[in-house]
């Protein structure tokens, strides 16, 4: 028997995902607290690991022993497979949940490492050095794309919300499905237009500043010379002063109003967790911290 009639649609989808991510950001506040008891430098570099353990830990319990998360329970939902007649398997949905929360992190790593071996493979040439290391960014900036995409295609059809879901195929059913309001959808369907002709705006935008820089590289420049620049910047990257939250050079530093550096998206992701300095403990807002141009 198929339950596709059964299909949860877009409001009941968000609610789940929304309480869910409340319940998870506790989880995450409560283990932050627990790693600040091992002393500073271990909370200031493993802090940013303990929202992934609360998203894998929280969703990997109610996975593991065939529960609903509190968000599927509180919107009346279920998974089930892509068939929409059974549930799916245990293996199928720790798949999905280790791709939902780890899963853009181990993109990113690996085209990281595929990069700093081109630079270390004395083989390739110079110019095929270049065209690989272009073809790594155009797929590492390619994620914001396809996220577009994706909520695109979920606000018009009520498809997949995440993304791995749509891997995995695994989709939401109501449980009291008769009893779903019967309200208009077509909001959804007008904010998934316009996600749409935001996601073409931005495209299009991009493509053109990257022709720009293209066209303004190439004029009056030969490729040893691109090749030579590119090196500088990779040596001035690598002699940067680092961030203390990423512990990486810094990028688009920022300051405090304390006083005290870091990347722009470090202090931000920051402050979402804790609304004072890393360093000082001084409270800081979002609004008071200044990204510094022409800055190391």
């Amino acid at each position: 028997m198929s339950f596709r009639h059964a299909k949860a649609r877009q409001p009941e989808t968000i609610r789940t995902v929304q309480k869910d991510l409340t319940y998870t950001n506790e989880l995450t506040e409560d283990l932050s607290d627990i790693l600040r008891m091992s002393g500073p430098r271990n909370w200031i570099k493993y802090n940013n690991v303990c929202k992934f353990i609360a998203e894998i830990a929280y969703h990997g319990f109610a996975s593991l022993n065939d529960l609903q998360t509190l968000g599927e329970e509180y919107t009346g939902i279920i998974q089930i497979d892509h068939n929409y007649r059974t549930a799916p398997s245990k293996l199928l949905r720790l798949s999905a949940i280790i791709l939902e929360f780890g899963g853009e992190r181990l993109y990113t790593k690996v085209l990281n490492n595929l990069e700093r071996n081109i630079d270390r493979n004395d083989d390739i040439v110079p110019e095929a050095k270049l065209k690989l290391k272009t073809i790594l960014q155009c797929m590492r900036s390619s994620v914001s794309y396809v996220k577009a995409l994706h909520k695109t295609l979920f606000y018009l059809n009520s498809s997949k919300y995440q993304i791995s879901k749509r891997f995995t195929g695994i989709n939401y059913i109501l449980i009291r499905h008769w009893m779903k309001p019967d309200h208009s959808l077509y909001g959804y369907r007008i904010l998934g237009w316009v996600t749409f002709l935001q996601l073409v705006i931005t495209l299009a935008l991009d493509s053109f500043e990257s022709w720009k820089e293209s066209k303004r590289k190439t004029t009056g420049r030969n490729s040893s010379k691109s090749c030579v620049r590119l090196s500088n910047t990779q040596q001035q990257s690598r002699e940067a002063p680092q961030c203390i939250l990423c512990l990486e050079p810094r990028v688009n530093t920022s300051s405090t109003p304390c006083g005290h550096l870091f990347c722009w998206h470090c202090i931000l992701d920051w402050l979402d967790e804790r609304d004072e300095c890393p360093l000082c403990r001084e409270s800081i807002k979002k609004s008071n911290v200044i990204q510094l141009r022409n800055f190391v």
